[in-house]
């Protein structure tokens, strides 16, 4: 697109293209259903990262990255940017998984080790939607905020920690997708009942201490 859309006008690799993030949708999509596959994981998950790559220091959101050796800048016109943008926005979120060479290590955010659980602080730019491999557990919020997600590997237990109450969100909505095979890992409910409202479970939030447990219900 560079040699009719472009500043630089020129046929070449674009790097970071609005198909780096729209791509990432049904990539990230697939791993979610297939965990076990971590090549799906990380180009996906560049590719979501890729629509924020290039963005400069004072905010300019360009049409992607020219990758000539001899050029290695951004394209000086926006162009495309809004639809890779978009791409990130709807599909940014904290992959957390137990690789078999690295072990325990989060996409998109920090993790911690304390006793039988491991904790992932989300630090993606959303921090809306938290998936985790090991179970296939799919955490996004259509309110509010995650602080902390943890769970238990023994048993499978796991511990949502949410940001407090604002003026504009008294409550977070939860929702709970699991997209691999059910057998896989059975089914993850809240210990503690709450209202379901359009398939979200609504949960009140306070100043602090916004915790939700789930469980799964084969343990």
């Amino acid at each position: 697109d560079f040699l009719f859309a472009g500043d630089l006008s020129r046929i070449e690799r674009q790097l970071h293209h609005y198909g780096s993030g729209l791509n990432a949708i049904p990539v990230l999509t697939e791993y979610r259903e297939n965990p076990d596959d971590m090549y799906l994981l990380r180009i996906g998950y560049g590719g979501v990262m890729g629509a924020i790559s290039n963005i400069t220091q004072d905010g300019f959101g360009p049409a992607g990255f020219h990758s000539y050796p001899s050029t290695l800048r951004i394209d000086y016109y926006s162009g495309d940017y809004g639809p890779g943008f978009f791409g990130h926005a709807v599909n940014t979120g904290t992959y957390v998984v137990n690789h078999p060479e690295f072990g325990w290590h989060a996409f998109g955010g920090n993790v911690e080790h304390e006793g039988d659980w491991i904790s992932v602080k989300p630090l993606d730019s959303a921090r809306s939607r938290v998936y985790l491999a090991s179970v296939g557990l799919w955490l996004t919020l259509d309110a509010g905020k995650f602080r902390m997600v943890s769970i238990n590997p023994e048993s499978g237990d796991v511990r949502i920690e949410l940001a407090s109450a604002t003026a504009h969100t008294p409550s977070a909505r939860l929702r709970i997708e699991q997209p691999t095979e059910p057998e896989r890992e059975g089914s993850y409910e809240p210990v503690k009942q709450y209202k379901v409202e359009r398939q979200a479970y609504v949960v009140p939030l306070a100043s602090e201490d916004n915790l939700v447990e789930l469980t799964n219900s084969e343990e």
